[in-house]
């Protein structure tokens, strides 16, 4: 009887195991349901010479970004080589946490994100409308966000798993996104080596990326030109590119801006 009855608490630690296994994958998937699925229930689309747009309700917001996507596009595409429509759409949401959720799932609005109102899921925009801008955006602000998250979009086409700082670097310099001022060197200090390989939005953000990053992809675009700048998109092999290291790269880029050749 005691063999049996030690089988049998086995048998019952184990069915509970698997339980409380199955009740963590429970939680885990309800968390991630949201980034499986862009659409949300009777999202409707407009779709464009160069790119589709996905809206809930508020048609009018969603018309306005759909004409000035679609103007923008082309002259981002081209850009970065290419020359006819690529399957990239923008999916708009009218509340800025089913945006957040589409990105990083139900825990992303539980960490009070206000700032953030758009991004990409690979050729994916995602956006907040600008009919509902929340606390710390306006209606124009994420108006102008969305060429940003197009070139992030059109890149992943090129490279979906480019470094951060390659991406966001890129976004800011064609969109002109941030304007880079002398007192940034002494107020924030450049960012690091190892911070410019970071994969994480908000490491780059706290060192300061937004700021100095389009400087970046600047320098390499007037040293070396823009054919190779697209070479550097495609394969991020530095040596085969340039003919140097990254961190060779890195310490070109810092004496740039420390000389003021901006």
């Amino acid at each position: 009887m005691k063999k049996i009855n030690e089988k049998s608490g086995k048998g019952s630690a184990g069915k509970m195991s698997a339980v409380i296994v199955l009740m963590i994958l429970t939680v885990i998937v309800i968390m991630i349901w949201p980034v499986l699925q862009l659409k949300t229930a009777g999202m409707k689309c407009l779709r464009g010479e160069w790119i589709d747009v996905w809206y809930e309700d508020e048609r009018e917001a969603a018309e306005d970004l759909f004409q000035y996507a679609d103007s923008q596009v082309c002259g981002i595409a081209e850009k970065l080589g290419f020359t006819e429509k690529q399957n990239v759409s923008i999916y708009i949401y009218d509340s800025q946490k089913t945006m957040q959720s589409k990105k990083y799932g139900w825990i992303a609005p539980l960490l009070g994100l206000d700032w953030y109102i758009g991004d990409n899921s690979g050729t994916n925009v995602i956006l907040t409308s600008p009919a509902n801008p929340g606390k710390e955006h306006s209606y124009n602000s994420i108006r102008e966000a969305l060429p940003h998250e197009i070139v992030h979009a059109y890149i992943s086409v090129i490279n979906p798993k480019i470094a951060l700082w390659l991406t966001e670097g890129c976004a800011l310099y064609l969109t002109n996104g941030e304007d880079f001022h002398r007192e940034y060197l002494e107020e924030y200090g450049i960012p690091s080596y190892e911070e410019t390989g970071t994969g994480s939005p908000l490491v780059f953000a706290k060192c300061n990326g937004y700021q100095f990053a389009h400087t970046y992809i600047e320098y390499l675009d007037r040293t070396y030109g823009w054919d190779r700048v697209m070479a550097l998109l495609k394969t991020e092999d530095y040596e085969a590119v340039f003919g140097k290291t990254r961190r060779e790269i890195y310490d070109e880029w810092k004496r740039y801006l420390e000389d003021g050749e901006m």
